[in-house]
């Protein structure tokens, strides 16, 4: 029995499905969906303080107590980083815990270089198709016909 996953992927969402086709008892793929739920790997610490940060001031004519306001440089960028980074842990956990042969992917195709380059090297090498494109919200029932050839 052969094993493939197909995995759906946005920032915000994961989708599994598992393929397993046993040409014994059935000529038809049999197609379930796997519920994965997304969890950050490390809390967000920009998250954690409202306060952008203090800074003393210095001036050229002596000391001065006069403070400076941090700025919130990149943080919108930083916890985009931060997504992918879960969401390309949460596939290598997901492709080393079902145990599939290959493994097909779609993902939008700004995200995909970033998420793909974070894969394990083992897990990248189970990956045979990648199609770049939101599809999280297609059914199950097409879900398959995705990846056809």
């Amino acid at each position: 029995m052969k094993k493939k996953l197909i995995i759906l992927v946005n920032r915000e969402c994961l989708c599994a499905y598992s393929l397993s086709k046993d040409f014994v008892l059935s000529p038809e793929p049999v197609i379930e969906k796997i519920n994965v739920e997304l969890h950050p790997t490390h809390p967000d610490p920009t998250k954690r303080s409202d306060d952008d940060g203090r800074f003393p001031g210095g001036s050229s004519i002596g000391s001065s107590t006069a403070m400076k306001h941090g700025e919130a440089h990149g943080r919108e960028t930083e916890h985009k980083k931060r997504q992918l980074s879960d969401l390309a842990k949460a596939i290598s956990d997901l492709v080393n815990q079902e145990e599939c042969d290959i493994w097909n992917l779609a993902i939008p195709a700004n995200q995909a270089d970033q998420v793909i380059h974070e894969l394990p090297i083992d897990v990248q090498k189970k990956l045979t198709q990648l199609k770049e494109g939101d599809y999280t919200w297609l059914p199950v029932s097409e879900v398959e016909s995705l990846f056809r050839n």
